[in-house]
């Protein structure tokens, strides 16, 4: 099997099976008498690459971005032609200045037929009022009157929302880091115009670790914090993640940066974190044909590990990691363990094997 890359929980269940399937027909290959053959499979540690895997030395490296605990990204909730962007990267705002508006010609025309609308219902409704008693009109009539009289009020509001959305304002008061568009442009709805940060909140640096790293380091450990061009600075550790990224396998740790350490938002390096590395007996993460993997859900897949004093198999719960070319990554097995590869398919839980020499 050939895998292009590792994309979701879903992705890696497709491209697995596709890896156990030709397993499975490998083994069909083979005469009778070596179905159930179970053959060893030679696991390695995974090295670290590009924030993936475990690392082997004691203090490892990790990529991270500086940025503000809240940060927001202004847009407009309905498109059109900026008439005008009031802000510049570096200007200092207060909460509900004016960042953009589009040309509202749309908006305007829409409110004002919503309120010609509800003018002359409630006109109506006056004379129904007035003719009900002399039997002019029906009780049924000036009822439909009411109700589309509040219909026509409820458009009225929702015009008058469109209207006021034509202009994007900051929800607190901040920095503008970016301005992504001038006066002139068609921006569609929802589409970025500026980002602005809450210099009050906390200062972050963002990194993405392996998930092993992340289960190994606690809220409130110390860590080095290095930017290019100036001094290390010491952060300490915030959160963690609850999720690992669908194509890279990493999971964010948000570290406290001091608030005199002078960082602007998006600079980037890299965190050391002592102590990251796993011992491969402690399960750290190890790389295995992916043939070997019998099912999958999710992030969570089983494997067959053959019991050394009685040749055994048996079905071993593992964590995936994604795919390193022709290898699975996974975490929860020790270095030494021998898992079975080709035939695992023919295999029972707690069935004794055959182990094939090659």
């Amino acid at each position: 099997m050939r895998a292009r890359r590792f994309g979701g929980a879903k992705a890696a269940q497709g491209l697995l099976v596709a890896g156990l399937a030709a397993g499975v027909l490998t083994a069909c290959s083979k005469p009778a008498d070596k179905a159930e053959t179970a053959v060893p499979v030679v696991v390695a540690v995974s090295p670290v690459v590009d924030g993936a895997g475990v690392a082997t030395a004691s203090a490892t490296r990790f990529p991270l971005r500086v940025l503000y605990d809240r940060e927001a990204t202004i847009s407009l909730r309905v498109g059109g032609t900026l008439s005008a962007v009031s802000v510049h990267p570096g200007d200092v705002i207060p909460a509900g200045a004016m960042v953009a508006a589009i040309t509202p010609t749309l908006q305007a025309e829409g409110e004002r037929r919503a309120a010609t609308e509800v003018d002359r219902l409630e006109r109506a409704a006056r004379r129904n009022t007035e003719l009900l008693p002399q039997g002019a009109v029906s009780e049924a009539q000036r009822e439909d009157t009411q109700s589309a009289l509040a219909a026509a009020r409820a458009s009225l509001r929702a015009a008058r929302y469109d209207r006021a959305s034509t202009i994007a304002r900051t929800p607190f008061a901040g920095l503008v880091l970016a301005r992504m568009h001038e006066v002139g442009e068609t921006v569609a709805p929802g589409e970025p115009i500026a980002r602005v940060a809450d210099v009050n909140s906390q200062l972050l640096a963002r990194a993405a670790v392996s998930p092993a790293v992340a289960a190994a380091v606690a809220p409130g450990t110390t860590v080095q914090v290095s930017i290019a061009g100036r001094a290390p600075i010491m952060g300490r550790v915030l959160r963690k993640g609850s999720a690992a990224d669908t194509v890279t396998g990493t999971i964010d740790v948000d570290i406290g940066l001091p608030r005199a350490s002078g960082l602007a938002s998006g600079l980037t390096g890299s965190v050391a974190i002592a102590g990251s590395a796993a011992a491969p007996e402690a399960g750290g993460t190890l790389l295995l044909p992916a043939e070997a993997l019998i099912d999958a859900k999710g992030a969570q897949g089983h494997v067959f590990v053959i019991d050394p004093a009685t040749s055994v198999a048996r079905r071993t719960a593992v964590r995936l990691h994604g795919l390193a070319g022709d290898m699975l990554r996974v975490e929860g097995l020790p270095l030494t363990t021998r898992v079975i590869t080709a035939g695992a398919g023919f295999v029972r839980d707690g069935q004794k094997v055959r182990v094939d020499g090659r």
